[in-house]
């Protein structure tokens, strides 16, 4: 007979949903990265992590850094072109 695993202390381990995520269609995009940018962004999301008590991940954070990055340059591309 299979036994579900559990946790220490004999609490059932709880299943993560799987697939894509819910919300706009999107792909994975490999980038290769420098080992000491990946322990800076670990330690942010750490830091992150203490601070609001919610749970983040590397994916996440590089998401909205790069909707940040290219909103703010559409923003000033925009006022190159006005001014």
């Amino acid at each position: 007979m299979a036994m579900k695993p559990s946790r220490p202390g004999g609490q059932p381990t709880t299943k993560l949903p799987v697939g894509r995520p819910k919300g706009a269609p999107s792909t994975i995009v490999n980038v290769r990265l420098p080992l000491t940018l990946v322990a800076e962004l670990d330690r942010y999301l750490d830091r992150l992590e203490g601070q609001t008590g919610l749970k983040a991940n590397r994916g996440m954070i590089a998401r909205r850094a790069l909707e940040l990055f290219l909103a703010s340059h559409a923003a000033t591309d925009a006022t190159v072109r006005e001014g």
